[in-house]
């Protein structure tokens, strides 16, 4: 009886984001598509680093303090460009 209430609360925060994610504006949506581009990049290229030096190709010098920093900077980007697009929905849809 509780995990199936568990699950009803579940389904419905994901409704209200489905709602609300569908009513973004432009601006909004194209922010969180180039956020999921920079933190897909940015993970894609750590893991080819991380790739490089598991089979011994050596890069550059310190190639494992700089898949840490493409991990941790992708991440930080990511997380202004989410942050960015909801001050900005609400800016936007708070003036109409």
């Amino acid at each position: 009886m509780n995990e199936q209430r568990k699950t009803s609360k579940f389904q419905a925060y994901m409704s209200i984001i489905q709602k609300r994610l569908t009513s973004m504006n432009k601006g909004s949506k194209a922010l969180l598509k180039i956020a999921s581009a920079v933190l897909l990049a940015g993970l894609l290229s750590a893991a080819f680093l991380m790739v490089s030096t598991i089979s011994g190709l050596r890069l550059f010098e310190n190639q494992l303090q700089m898949v840490e920093w493409l991990i941790i900077y992708s991440l930080r980007v990511w997380v202004l460009f989410i942050c960015g697009s909801l001050i900005l929905d609400y800016l936007v849809g708070g003036k109409t």
